[in-house]
């Protein structure tokens, strides 16, 4: 009898050690499904009217395709008509994944503290930001207060308002200010000698040292610039590193992951759409520092200017 008992109760033992087995397989399963696909119903992306890619449906649904399949999910894009707009809708999560401008990124991470920067975008030529640089003519030495000094307009970053907030700030003395109303305008005040110099901007590569002078404004226009008198930079601002993509704090770590690695590969996999998505840089993307935008802080309140809603640099 007492045999018998003992029997009983080792079947007993594993009887519970077969369910508890059961269970461990059961809930380790369900933990293997439960990601971001059972939490995120779709998956909201925030663009700018003036992205190229929202003035064409075809563009604009290949996008969406390549991120739904990708992801898993739906998803749904959401034009914008402002990058005031843009800040929003991303401050207030009804977009959960949006590309920003560098400015418009730090407005909504100052509005809200809700947002991060994942991915930012690397050009063609291995820079990932700029600097706004002062040149002048290489001949003329005199103060930069009795500089004559060339810019676009108002709504430029480069141009004007990363220079302004040095004036303010007493890093840069101020001098005499010429409106071109656009680069060309600017190159040409410069040509016929109207003005001494001129406010523009460099590609930041990471490793390199100085800034070269035959890539003012992206290498834009050069030929015309390199046939006036030979210029040297006055002045430089801390890089600006370019405009990230960045999402709501609300989405699961997993589904940011899940995008990071997407734009990863997106550069090799998928170029055709890296065209499409990212058509004024290409060169893939880098992972930014949370203080990469700090020097950008200062530009916040531009962005209350309508005429510089549309820019990104």
């Amino acid at each position: 009898m007492v045999m018998i008992k003992r029997v009983v109760r080792i079947a007993g033992c594993f009887r519970a050690l077969g369910w508890a087995a059961i269970w461990l397989v059961m809930a380790s399963s369900g933990m293997a499904r439960a990601d971001y696909r059972d939490s995120v119903a779709v998956l909201r992306i925030g663009l700018v009217e003036t992205h190229v890619a929202t003035t064409d449906p075809v563009k604009l649904e290949a996008i969406r395709s390549a991120f739904a399949n990708a992801l898993a999910i739906p998803v749904e894009i959401i034009k914008l008509g402002s990058y005031a707009a843009l800040i929003d809708a991303h401050a207030s999560g009804r977009v959960g994944y949006a590309i920003h401008s560098a400015r418009s990124y730090a407005a909504t991470e100052a509005a809200c503290s809700c947002v991060r920067a994942f991915r930012s975008p690397v050009a063609a030529d291995g820079s990932t930001g700029f600097r706004s640089v002062l040149v002048a003519r290489d001949g003329v030495n005199i103060p930069v207060a009795e500089l004559k000094v060339g810019y676009s307009s108002e709504a430029s970053v480069s141009g004007w308002q990363i220079p302004h907030q040095a004036i303010r700030a007493g890093s840069l003395d101020q001098p005499e200010l010429v409106r071109g109303g656009s680069v060309a305008s600017v190159i040409d005040l410069y040509r016929e000698g109207s003005i001494d110099g001129f406010f523009a901007w460099v590609p930041d590569v990471p490793g390199e040292a100085g800034s070269d002078l035959e890539r003012l404004f992206g290498g834009w226009n050069q030929s015309l610039i390199q046939s006036a008198d030979p210029l040297r930079i006055v002045w430089s601002s801390q890089r600006i590193p370019y405009g990230p993509h960045a999402v709501h704090r609300s989405l699961p770590d997993d589904l940011v992951d899940a995008l990071g690695v997407f734009l990863d590969g997106m550069a090799s996999s998928a170029p055709g759409l890296m065209d499409i998505f990212e058509p004024a840089y290409g060169g893939g993307y880098v992972t930014p520092d949370p203080e990469d935008y700090r020097n950008v802080r200062g530009l916040v309140e531009a962005l209350s200017d309508p005429q510089s809603a549309h820019y990104r640099r």
